[in-house]
């Protein structure tokens, strides 16, 4: 799995040192030495078809990602599986 990095803290990293000449192996284990960053991959999608339930009297909105149904359609993500619903691409 790959592993990311904060580019402030690289940079950070590095212009912490005096402005000797450094070789890239150093440059290389200043930077292994950060912490991975949190991160995870962001899925897009958008609301699509929508429909109006009878049994609850709500009008709901699909979401592209997921297929699943949701009287929540006005936020910016599916509150079902978490997809950025903003239209663009996955």
């Amino acid at each position: 799995m790959a592993e990311y990095i904060e580019k402030q803290s690289a940079l950070d990293a590095i212009l912490r040192e005096p402005p000797d000449a450094h070789y890239p192996s150093w440059y290389m284990a200043k930077i292994k030495m950060l912490p991975a960053a949190d991160v995870v991959p962001v899925v897009h999608g958008r609301w699509g078809t929508g429909r109006f339930n009878l049994e609850t009297g709500n009008y709901e909105e699909q979401c592209t990602r997921c297929r699943n149904f949701s009287k929540e359609y006005g936020k910016p993500y599916c509150p079902n599986c978490g997809a950025k619903l903003d239209g663009g691409t996955e």
